[in-house]
């Protein structure tokens, strides 16, 4: 039930908000609209407003669309007084016609931004360190990612989607990592042959890699009365080393606090001024009395999260869209409605983060998809509009119906495979 309920909040999420942005600038054109609807075939319930435009919820939840005029349509264009004709989406500027097309791919980006935005009020400021425990080193042992192949790597989803980036190819990963105990960098290095990975992990696990995001040991929440409070440690100050050992993140610096040691001594970094500080007194399993909790997003720092995570999405998705029409990814790293409506159900039932987070990265999947040049779509149409423009003619309704239909077989081809695709993985 959490699957199916999840699900459909999903898709009526999607599809409302990148149809309503076709809808949406239509209106502030004054454009004559047919037709508002949320799904496909017949409707369940429809109603119209005063403007006779009937908004209706169909059968199919997985798309949906705004119906314009067509002159075409003889019947109901004829009806149309002049000043009505004039106002019907084909007769509008290229511009307008263009701004109406776009306008659902975009909006879907605005929501996408709008929930990582949202998202960030509730997580840790961004990563400024990427940590992890590999089993074919030293498992008893944090290491902090550095690079693959000499990319720099920034974050842990950086990580996975440098790694992603990766499938097709064959010939050598070189992954270095930094060995906080040992203060030495180590090289993970494997030979791939058209490198795929299962759809079930990540691309990480795939080389035996567990990354988390860090951050640099910062102290804070400290107790009145406690052991940091009695030695002087403040809210702010951030842990240089610990007995003698450099803590450069959270993780590593915890694993030193937690040792059995009945003293300890601390360079803690202050105002720009390195200085000691030392706890002699400490015994077993007696709290130091404060955490290494990373700060939070202020709004600046949650608008600058929901602008990256935007333009990362986006760019990466059209990387794998590339890859995967020009061979570079193969087909069955694709998802279907059944695999997103799994992925739908797990997230939802796994909290508000979890499922937001995967409504932002669909939502930049669906406005990334529907700007593909394809006739059926809104970056078919668009394209369309520019070469009409370019040729200072309208192109043949007969070429134009052939290119339409052949993209409607191609796409409803690429559904097919995909549903298939994601019940094999089901079983």
């Amino acid at each position: 039930m959490e699957i199916l309920f999840g699900a459909v909040i999903l898709f009526l999420v999607l599809v409302t908000f990148h149809e309503y942005g076709h809808y949406s600038v239509a209106r502030f054109f004054k454009i004559k609209i047919l037709k508002f609807s949320i799904g496909f075939g017949p409707d369940i319930f429809s109603w119209k407003n005063k403007e006779g435009i009937n908004f209706s919820l169909s059968v199919v939840p997985f798309g949906g669309y705004v119906a314009f005029h067509d002159p075409a349509d003889k019947h109901n264009y004829e009806n149309l007084s002049e000043e009505d004709k004039s106002l019907v989406l084909a007769n509008r500027p290229a511009y307008e016609r263009a701004l109406v097309t776009l306008a659902g791919p975009i909006f879907n980006f605005f929501l996408a931004f709008f929930l990582f935005t949202v998202v960030a009020f509730f997580l840790p400021k961004p990563s400024d360190i990427v940590s992890s425990s590999i089993s074919t080193l030293d498992q008893e042992k944090i290491y902090r990612i550095i690079s693959v192949n000499d990319k720099p790597i920034t974050s842990a989803q950086d990580f996975e989607i440098t790694l992603l980036n990766y499938s097709g190819f064959s010939g050598d990963i070189s992954i270095d990592v930094y060995d906080y105990e040992a203060e030495a960098i180590q090289t993970i290095q494997k030979r791939v042959e058209q490198l795929s990975f299962p759809t079930d992990i990540s691309p990480s696990s795939y080389f035996s890699i567990m990354p988390f995001p860090d951050f640099e040991p910062t102290i804070s929440d400290i107790k009145d009365g406690s052991l940091a409070d009695i030695n002087g440690l403040k809210n702010g100050d951030k842990i240089i080393s610990i007995n003698g050992k450099q803590v450069p993140s959270r993780a590593y610096a915890m694993e030193k606090l937690q040792s059995e040691k009945a003293s300890f001594e601390f360079t803690i970094l202050r105002d720009g001024e390195e200085f000691t500080i030392f706890f002699r007194e400490k015994i077993k399993d007696q709290p130091f009395g404060f955490s290494l909790k990373p700060e939070g997003n202020n709004i600046n720092k949650a608008f600058e999260f929901g602008y990256n995570q935007t333009v990362f999405w986006i760019k990466n998705t059209f990387n794998f869209l590339f890859k995967i029409f020009t061979g570079g990814m193969g087909l069955d790293n694709l998802s279907g409605p059944v695999g997103i409506a799994k992925v739908a159900g797990d997230s939802f039932s796994s909290g508000f983060i979890p499922f937001m987070l995967l409504l932002a990265i669909l939502s930049i999947s669906l406005g990334a998809f529907n700007l593909l040049p394809l006739p059926m779509l809104d970056g078919g149409q668009f394209l369309f509009i520019v070469i009409e423009e370019l040729k200072g003619s309208p192109i043949d309704m007969k070429l134009k119906y052939a290119l339409f239909n052949l993209s409607y077989l191609m796409i409803i081809a690429l559904f097919i495979f995909v549903v298939i695709n994601d019940i094999l993985r089901l079983l």
